[in-house]
């Protein structure tokens, strides 16, 4: 078969050509100008750091807000030292997509100290930007203790029922101190709760110490026998209060010399011992006639 060889045919295969040609040459510089440009932001993006503008450089503290206002509230109010101390730039170096590494470990910071030494600071202390609001489970003691050791050191030298707790179940939050009535009753009816301390501490509360001015009523509550038999005597201890003798600590004995001068000679001490041979005991006093002839007069 042969070809046509007519001018008018060749011209129109040698336009073809001449289309195709060019048709591929644009092709072939637009795949250049697009394989160019991914070079370049290649090269952007593995710049070495220190020839980038950070983030943090383009960023103000103005713009913060524009996009986090409910955080920059919430440290406004409640921030504390990460309020007072720090910058929302100075934690969160850079800004994502350039940077995506912007949560900051809190030992970048916080360090020097037995409790910035934990694990998990996030358990406890869950929301950065109010670092004192702090939740706490029900069976917390070591965290606690690395800044409140000297509530552990009354705990262990003075063992009760307390040492054996964990913090947390009686300080369900932390800073709450609970009224001692949650677990206890009161001495007497109509106590308050903040009367309690003035006696017992809470970290050592067998260890019992109170003011001379103290309601015999209290005492009575566990001394019962003691404080009835008193109170039904009719000699003038009667009118004394149990924490004016049994001064200031709890079981405390006195001796009758504190309040009473030595009455008798001394062979009539050495003879007998003790006042306690002629008189009874404190509580109920043997009276002889002379001492009812006394209780007797006008005060």
């Amino acid at each position: 078969m042969r070809l046509p060889t007519s001018p008018t045919l060749c011209a129109i295969i040698i336009g073809k050509l001449i289309f195709a040609t060019k048709y591929l040459g644009l092709t072939l510089s637009l795949l250049l100008c697009l394989h160019l440009s991914c070079l370049a932001a290649d090269e952007a993006i593995t710049e070495p750091a220190d020839e980038q503008t950070s983030a943090s450089e383009a960023l103000t503290l103005g713009d913060c807000i524009k996009c986090h206002p409910s955080i920059v509230s919430t440290i406004r109010g409640k921030g504390m030292a990460h309020r007072d101390k720090v910058t929302c730039l100075d934690c969160h170096v850079g800004h994502p997509p350039r940077t995506t590494e912007i949560i900051p470990k809190c030992s970048r910071c916080h360090q020097g100290l037995a409790h910035f030494g934990l694990n998990n600071c996030l358990e406890c202390h869950t929301n950065p930007h109010t670092p004192l609001e702090i939740t706490l489970s029900r069976s917390v003691t070591a965290a606690c203790t690395t800044c409140h050791n000297g509530q552990l050191e009354q705990l262990q030298e003075h063992p009760s029922v307390h040492t054996t707790l964990d913090c947390t179940a009686c300080h369900t939050k932390h800073g709450y101190r609970p009224p001692c009535f949650n677990c206890h009753k009161p001495h007497i009816e109509g106590m308050a709760a903040a009367t309690c301390q003035d006696c017992h501490k809470p970290h050592m509360p067998l260890e019992v110490n109170f003011s001379p001015d103290t309601p015999s009523e209290y005492c009575g509550s566990c001394h019962y026998n003691v404080y009835s038999l008193l109170a039904s005597s009719r000699a003038k201890h009667r009118n004394v209060g149990c924490a004016k003798c049994h001064a200031t600590r709890h079981k405390t004995i006195p001796i009758c010399q504190k309040c009473h001068p030595e009455p008798h000679s001394k062979s009539i001490i050495d003879q007998f011992g003790s006042c306690g041979k002629c008189h009874g005991i404190a509580h109920d006093l043997k009276l002889n006639k002379i001492d009812m002839r006394l209780e007797n007069q006008p005060q």
